[in-house]
C-alpha cells in the first residue's frame, strides 16, 4: 500500500513559535520532510485452493451432492508504521530497533508480522423432489475466511487467525396452484467459530480481531402470488437470532472476565467483559424484510398503465460489538420505507412517475465513527434520500 505522511505547518509541541515553513527536522520522519507521522507497508496475501465435487442422482426423486475444498493461505504485512523518533509518543521509530527500511519512505521497519494456514471445508447436500413443482433439501457445509495481518505495529495488537462456520440448513423450493403461487425459504443454524469483527483501534486505524464464538439461528422467507391476471403480490423476510455464545474479554483465549477493568473516557469503568456472552452480533438486524404489491389496469388506447407499492422494514441493529463502542455510538434504529410508481406502457416505450420514501423519514442506513470510539463521542449518520419525486421515460430497441 501507498505511504501517507501526516504534517504540521505549525511547528511542535516543544516549538515556542509557530514555524510557517514547516516542521522542525529534529520532529520530522528523516526521510520525509515535515512528516511526524508516515504509514508504508507492502502487503502480501497468497491464498491456494483445490476443490471437487460429486452429484450422485439416486434415481428421480432423491439427488446426493458431496465435496470439499482444501485452502492454504499465507499473508504478510511487512513496513514501517507510526511516529518519527523524537515525535512525543511511543511508535514509529522508537520501535524499530536498527531495522533497515523495507518499504519506499520508512526510515525502518517496525512492522514486520506473517500469519498462515491450511485445512479442508466440507460440503453435503441431499434433495428430494415430490413432483415437477415441489422439493426439499438438507445441506451441511463448512466456510472459513483466512486470518491476516493488522496494519499497526502497536502493542497487544497482532495477526488475526481465520474463523469457520458450519451451516446447518433444511429448505424448500415450491410452486403452486398451477404455477400461481411461488414459496421458497429455509431454517438454519449457524455455528461460527473464531469469528473476525472490525473495530476502530489505536489512531483510529481499522483492527480486526477474532471475537470467539457465536450462534445464527434464522429463517428466511420468499412468497410471490398471482392473484389475479392484473394483480401480483410478493414478500420476503429474514428473521435472524444472532448471539455470542461465549464472552469476548479482547485478550484471544480468553472467555472469563467477570472482574476485568476497562477504563472509559466517556464514563465510569466498565467492569467485566468487552462483549458478554449472549450479545446480539453488530450490524444484524432481527427482522429485514419487504412486501410489494403491483397492478396492471386495462389497456387504454395501446398504453398498459400500472401501479406499485413496496414497503421495507427491519430492526435496531447495533453498529459495533463491544458494549462500551455501541454506547458510544448508539443504536442504528429501526426504520420502515413506503416507495410508490404509477405509469403506462406501449410495445417498447415505458413512462412511469416514482416517488421514493412517501412518508419522507430520516432512516438510518449506517452508523458509525470516524474515530476510535474510545477517545471521541461523535457518531456520523447516513440516511436516507428523502422524499424524491421523479418522472422516468425508458425506451427499448
Amino acid at each position: 500500500m501507498p505511504g501517507y505522511g501526516f504534517t504540521n505547518p505549525y511547528g511542535t509541541l516543544n516549538s515556542p513559535t509557530p514555524n510557517p515553513d514547516g516542521l522542525d527536522q529534529s520532529q520530522s520522519i528523516p526521510t520525509l520532510a515535515n512528516s511526524i507521522w508516515l504509514t508504508d507497508e507492502t502487503r502480501i496475501d497468497r491464498d491456494r485452493a483445490a476443490f471437487a465435487q460429486v452429484t450422485w442422482d439416486i434415481n428421480s426423486s432423491w439427488s446426493l451432492n458431496g465435496g470439499f475444498r482444501y485452502f492454504t493461505y499465507d499473508n504478510t504485512l511487512q513496513g514501517f508504521y507510526g511516529y518519527s523518533l523524537n515525535y512525543p509518543f511511543t511508535s514509529g521509530e522508537k520501535l524499530c530497533a536498527g531495522r533497515p527500511p523495507t518499504t519506499p519512505f520508512a526510515p525502518c521497519t517496525d512492522l514486520d508480522k506473517r500469519v498462515s494456514g491450511s485445512g479442508t471445508v466440507p460440503r453435503a447436500n441431499i434433495t428430494y423432489k415430490f413432483d415437477a413443482d415441489k422439493m426439499v433439501y438438507a445441506t451441511f457445509s463448512k466456510g472459513f475466511r483466512p486470518g491476516g495481518v493488522n496494519r499497526t505495529a502497536a502493542a497487544n495488537i497482532g495477526p488475526y487467525q481465520a474463523d469457520f462456520l458450519k451451516n446447518y440448513e433444511i429448505g424448500w423450493k415450491t410452486q403452486w396452484f398451477d404455477h400461481r403461487l411461488r414459496w421458497n425459504g429455509a431454517f438454519f443454524w449457524e455455528d461460527w467459530k473464531n469469528f473476525q469483527f472490525s473495530f476502530l483501534g489505536p489512531n483510529s486505524v481499522t483492527i480486526i480481531e477474532n471475537g470467539g464464538n457465536a450462534r445464527i439461528k434464522g429463517i428466511e422467507n420468499e412468497i410471490e402470488w398471482a392473484v389475479s391476471s392484473a394483480l401480483t403480490l410478493s414478500t420476503s423476510f429474514t428473521f435472524l437470532d444472532p448471539r455470542l455464545t461465549q464472552n469476548y474479554c479482547g485478550t484471544a483465549g480468553v472467555t472469563s472476565c467477570a472482574n476485568q477493568v476497562n477504563p472509559e473516557v466517556f464514563g465510569p469503568p466498565l467492569i467485566g467483559p468487552l462483549a458478554p456472552a449472549g450479545t446480539n452480533l453488530p450490524i444484524t438486524p432481527k427482522f429485514k424484510g419487504n412486501i410489494i404489491g403491483r397492478y396492471t389496469f386495462n389497456e387504454v388506447a395501446g398504453w398498459k398503465p400500472f401501479g406499485q407499492a413496496s414497503w421495507v422494514y427491519q430492526t435496531k441493529s447495533s453498529p459495533t460489538l463491544k458494549v462500551d463502542q455501541a454506547a458510544t455510538i448508539g443504536v442504528q434504529p429501526a426504520y420502515g420505507l413506503l416507495d410508490l410508481m404509477g405509469g403506462a406502457s406501449l410495445n417498447q416505450t415505458t413512462l412511469q412517475l416514482v416517488v421514493t420514501n412517501v412518508a419522507d423519514r430520516r432512516a438510518q442506513l449506517s452508523r458509525f465513527q470516524q474515530t476510535n470510539p474510545d477517545h471521541e463521542n461523535q457518531p456520523y449518520i447516513i440516511p436516507t434520500q428523502p422524499r424524491t419525486i421523479a418522472i422516468q421515460f425508458g425506451q427499448k430497441f
